[in-house]
């Protein structure tokens, strides 16, 4: 008699299968952070590197070892700028301090949310333009919300009304004019701000104009409204609290977006572009490099170029007398004296120090950054800089996506860098003594996440035509479907 045998079937499954739902969940860590939940840089860096871990699961077949070798150049002065900041006495002691738990979390953040960028450009079904329209939407919500909590308390224009009026609180008045205030949703509360930070990112959201030049309104409607109503908000959020200084600094971000966008839509333009960027980069260097040597009183050398500067009133007023070059000339003098080549020493209280280190904080994270984490990490991040822009503009010229796309990552990852050397303010609270440092602002994580997909992008690119990458994908898709390697557990 015949016995049938019975058969178990293993279960199989493929872990790109999974890639829907890293998809999905990368938009949500980016809507965490665009909408800046918590004011939690400790949470954002938690989510990140679980992003990241799941992404390598997903994705480790299809990393490149050559490709992942190139962004290691970028990711690993990013990571070694963190871990000197993490490391020095800025991060742990006395006044202003992020504390110890979330100093050690920096360079586990910006590893994870770099790492995540980079692996998401991987998954098919992770398309940028909906992570960016998640980005800018859930940035627009959190100005929205602090539009309308600062308007409440006040009236549109008050900087420029109320420039020189005080509140009183129990008969002292406040720590500033009410001109230099508004409110925001910090954290969970409802806090008063310095109006320099307030007015970040507002101005981070006006970049959403930039998509308006490059779609076509009739193939994009929703995005086109979206991005439209979205640059409205940010232009009434930064009309109805204009002053003084943040009036200098959006006439700087209108110029430089309207020369991402001429780039753009003249591309005959470009080389002259790019001659104006490199002679303005030469010139702002030329000018450190000025105001470095005018303020080392202990080299006698740089005598005869401080009586030159100084005797001239208009040099004078330019690299001496102002309220931005006047704490920038007080930390070159110390970056070889208290702060020395790693920043403030490990085990010092800010106490210890001459000039008292949160009242000499430039609010240009250039400068800052020599401070928190000395001239080795200064460089460091410098670097990371230099070659993820660098990569940035080889995706504006040979990336895939589409143009709005790509001058939107670019207004982002610049107006950022751009704003915050006016703008920043590291003691935002205006009651309080806490810090929050550059490096740990939610912006700057969304550059650090949209330069690496940009790095991965122009990397599968290999330097092919568009049409010849279009087709490879199509074969690569038909031969994965036909051998579908799966994993059985």
């Amino acid at each position: 008699m015949e016995q049938k045998v019975s058969k178990t079937t293993v279960r199989k499954f493929d872990f790109r299968d999974y890639g829907t739902v890293l998809g999905f969940l990368s938009l949500e860590v980016l809507a965490f952070i665009g909408f800046n939940l918590g004011h939690s840089f400790l949470l954002f860096a938690i989510l990140s590197l679980v992003l990241a871990a799941l992404l390598v699961v997903v994705t480790y077949r299809q990393i490149k070892k050559d490709g992942l070798t190139t962004y290691l150049f970028f990711l690993f002065p990013l990571v070694i700028f963190g871990l000197l900041t993490a490391l020095n006495g800025f991060n742990y002691y006395s006044i202003g301090a992020i504390g110890m738990a979330q100093s050690i979390f920096v360079p586990l953040g910006l590893l994870g949310i770099g790492l995540s960028g980079f692996l998401s450009s991987y998954l098919k079904q992770f398309k940028i333009k909906y992570a960016l329209l998640v980005t800018y939407c859930a940035l627009g919500l959190f100005v929205l919300i602090n539009l309308f909590i600062t308007m409440i308390y006040y009236v549109p224009f008050y900087p420029l009304i109320y420039s020189n009026y005080y509140i009183f609180y129990n008969g002292h008045p406040s720590v500033v004019p009410i001109g230099e205030m508004a409110y925001m949703l910090y954290g969970f509360q409802l806090k008063e701000v310095s109006l320099t930070y307030w007015s970040l990112y507002p101005s981070i959201l006006l970049t959403a104009v930039i998509p308006l030049f490059f779609m076509k309104y009739k193939e994009n409607k929703r995005e086109f409204l979206i991005y439209a109503g979205l640059a409205s908000l940010a232009f009434i959020s930064l009309l109805f609290t204009m002053s003084k200084i943040t009036l200098i600094s959006d006439l700087i971000l209108v110029l430089g977006i309207a020369i991402i966008v001429i780039g753009g839509k003249l591309k005959a333009s470009r080389p002259i572009l790019n001659v104006t960027m490199i002679t303005l980069g030469v010139i702002m260097l030329l000018v450190i490099m000025v105001m470095f040597i005018n303020s080392q009183t202990s080299w006698g050398f740089t005598g005869s170029i401080r009586n030159i500067i100084s005797s001239n009133s208009l040099l004078n007023r330019l690299f001496n007398t102002n309220r931005f070059v006047k704490p920038i000339n007080t930390i070159f003098q110390d970056l070889f004296t208290s702060f020395k080549l790693f920043g403030c020493p490990v085990g010092g209280s800010f106490l210890d120090y001459p000039n008292g280190v949160p009242q000499i904080l430039s609010n240009m994270w250039l400068f800052d950054n020599l401070m928190s984490s000395g001239l080795f990490g200064s460089v460091f991040f410098l670097a990371a800089l230099v070659i993820g822009i660098r990569r940035l503009f080889k995706y504006l010229n040979k990336g895939t996506d589409e143009d709005y796309v790509k001058y939107l990552i670019t207004g982002l990852v610049l107006g950022l860098l751009v704003i915050s050397m006016i703008l920043y303010d590291n003691y935002p609270l205006i009651n309080s003594d806490s810090m929050l440092p550059f490096y740990t602002c939610a912006p700057v994580l969304l550059m650090v996440f949209f330069l690496g997909y940009t790095f991965n992008h122009t990397l599968q690119i290999n330097e092919k035509p568009v049409e010849e990458v279009v087709k490879q994908e199509e074969i690569v898709a038909e031969e994965e479907a036909d051998n579908n390697e799966e994993i059985s557990i």
